[in-house]
């Protein structure tokens, strides 16, 4: 009787544990939410999170948050509303310059040349953000908010905000573009 008593309590908790909706997404030691509340009230949710691996090694987890969940880029770009992208370095040190090199590499590969010389002076200004090397348990967020622009936060300081939604979205392009970053990273940040 008792044998049976802890099976049928072992099929209910494992019954439970199914029905019961999950509340975080873990990769590489990084835990994240499936939904957030953005600075201007709307919930996000977790499109999905992906590994940014160079040379075997990982180096930060990267996960994009939206209104509605796609694995279309063109459908993310065309959203309204705000969006976060976020990265968590997992990685012991990576130096500024390699970090601006990687957003440069970024930007000049999935955009324009006209498109990039309209953006030019706002990127040189995310550019200045990354002064200092990105170590491990660093957070970098780059928030986006229509009308006030793409807020980027380290560890929870704020940098600074660019302006536009041509940023926002050349901004993502680098993860998300026909040329992104890390193709594996890439179909993470889709939820593939």
């Amino acid at each position: 009787m008792a044998k049976q008593l802890t099976h049928w309590i072992a099929y209910a908790i494992t019954l439970l544990t199914l029905l019961l909706p999950a509340h975080a997404k873990e990769l590489a030691g990084v835990t994240l939410d499936d939904e957030i509340t953005a600075a201007n009230d709307q919930t996000l949710l977790l499109n999905g999170i992906g590994l940014r691996e160079k040379l075997w090694f990982d180096i930060y987890v990267g996960s994009l948050y939206v209104p509605q969940k796609s694995n279309v880029v063109v459908d993310i770009l065309s959203q309204s509303g705000a969006m976060r992208l976020q990265m968590d370095f997992v990685y012991k040190k990576v130096e500024s310059a390699k970090l601006i090199t990687a957003w440069k590499d970024g930007f000049e590969k999935n955009q324009s040349k006209e498109r990039l010389s309209n953006l030019q002076t706002r990127i040189d200004t995310f550019y200045g953000y990354f002064a200092e090397d990105a170590v491990k348990n660093d957070r970098y967020v780059f928030d986006y908010i229509p009308q006030k622009g793409t807020t980027i936060s380290k560890n929870d300081s704020e940098l600074g905000v660019i302006q536009g939604e041509d940023f926002r979205n050349a901004l993502i392009e680098i993860w998300l573009g026909n040329y992104p970053a890390d193709k594996s990273l890439k179909k993470g940040m889709l939820g593939l």
